[in-house]
């Protein structure tokens, strides 16, 4: 987040920014804020807001990706991602994905 950026606006900005993909601060809703700490021995000492915004358009992330980690991402439906989960294929920071199963149904 820049200084003096709410978190909604970062959101807009860092989505647009890596991938490409401009939303509108109207159309978020945020699932939660959570105040982290250290976590799996790792110190992060941060405020973390979950924002959901629905997108049902084209998306080239390889063209629009600003780094090589983000030029991995891919879109996913529900169930693709519910099995990662299960098969434990998930990165540690987004293992609990309660929330997005409850907001997804």
């Amino acid at each position: 987040m820049l200084q003096g950026e709410n978190s909604i606006d970062a959101a807009v900005r860092e989505t647009e920014e890596e991938i490409g993909v401009r939303f509108s601060a109207d159309d978020g809703k945020l699932l939660f804020t959570k105040v982290r700490g250290t976590v799996g021995g790792k110190r992060y000492n941060d405020i973390v807001d979950v924002w959901l915004f629905h997108y049902d358009g084209a998306v080239n992330v390889a063209e629009n990706a600003t780094t090589d980690e983000v030029a991995q991402v891919r879109w996913m439906r529900r169930d693709e991602i519910a099995k990662l989960r299960e098969e434990g294929k998930l990165v540690y920071s987004i293992k609990d994905l309660d929330y997005f199963f409850e907001e997804m149904k």
